[in-house]
């Protein structure tokens, strides 16, 4: 079972961590941004005023120092998600369009589709991976069960869990 946290710590590794949580801070909804830097300057004992004059880097790097805490799943949630909707959705296209799932530059836009099996995906993988990197697309599909519910999880959660050994 992934969540957010898992992902972040076991898959990807220091660099994308740091891209996935400052897709966060450039890319999230206001609201979702204030309420990371509330949560931040009370677990940190900073001013608000202080993270939120910080560059987003250094926002992300004080994201990070909190994964292990879960007053963050949302926020790391939705870091996720900015991170696969703005930097990784060619891959996500890629994935949905040879799966058969409509979208709209990897954004499913439609509630009836037929959502692939791990076969499905396993098939996938193995005709995409050249084109991708192997970490890439474990964390998508971890992303994909995570975010997309319980009808992704077993197939995307078990070839993610397959490819968990990312030095290979």
């Amino acid at each position: 079972m992934y969540d957010a946290r898992r992902i972040l710590r076991d898959l990807a590794d220091s660099d994308r961590r740091r891209r996935i949580l400052t897709d966060f801070w450039r890319y999230a909804e206001t609201g979702a941004k204030a309420m990371a830097i509330v949560q931040l300057a009370k677990a940190l004992h900073f001013r608000d005023e202080t993270i939120r004059k910080m560059p987003a880097e250094k926002k992300a790097d004080l994201l990070a120092s909190r994964i292990g805490a879960h007053e963050f799943d949302q926020v790391l949630e939705v870091a996720l998600m900015q991170y696969h909707t703005h930097e990784q959705n060619g891959m996500m296209k890629a994935f949905l369009d040879l799966w058969g799932v409509p979208n709209e530059n990897g954004s499913i836009e439609v509630d009836d589709y037929q959502v692939p099996n791990a076969d499905q995906i396993r098939d996938g993988v193995r005709q995409l991976e050249g084109q991708y990197d192997r970490r890439d697309i474990a964390i998508y599909l971890a992303t994909a069960g995570l975010l997309m519910g319980e009808a992704w999880q077993a197939g995307a959660w078990a070839v993610a869990d397959e490819m968990a050994d990312l030095g290979s």
